[in-house]
């Protein structure tokens, strides 16, 4: 027998479970779990309030979203064109000038809108290219 290939080939016997099939352990946890959640949830609740700190922790890592997680409002930010981009990015300094956004906050912002530059220079470089390819070659 080859090491690491204890099944002749074309065996039927050691398939295994099928691929993606949970295990009978798995789903009965599963469905103790969907029983019993909101005891369970309150009384992890009422032990972090007494002062459990990793339980605390635990909630409070649910509860509180890391600050670049948050969506971030800015209204409509336009970006179909060149125009629109640069009147984008200056809604945005504004917006950092005032108060209403961080510096990280708009950095992510405008990170987004220069991936948009990108995008819409490609578009302009490839229309240019086939405009190019259209005409025939002068020959000398």
């Amino acid at each position: 027998m080859i090491r690491g290939r204890p099944f002749e080939p074309g065996n039927k016997l050691g398939c295994g479970r099928p691929r993606g099939s949970r295990n009978k352990r798995n789903t009965r946890g599963q469905q103790l779990l969907d029983q019993y959640s909101e005891t369970i949830l309150q009384k992890a609740l009422a032990e972090a309030i007494k002062g459990d700190v990793p339980l605390l922790r635990t909630f409070l890592s649910f509860l509180l979203r890391r600050p670049g997680d948050r969506p971030i409002q800015t209204g409509p930010l336009p970006m179909g064109s060149l125009d629109e981009l640069a009147k984008s990015s200056e809604k945005v300094l504004q917006k950092v000038t005032s108060g209403k956004l961080s510096p990280g906050e708009a950095r992510n912002l405008t990170d987004l809108i220069e991936d948009r530059r990108r995008v819409l220079e490609t578009e302009e470089l490839e229309k240019r290219v086939r405009a190019l390819e259209q005409f025939p070659e002068s020959e000398d």
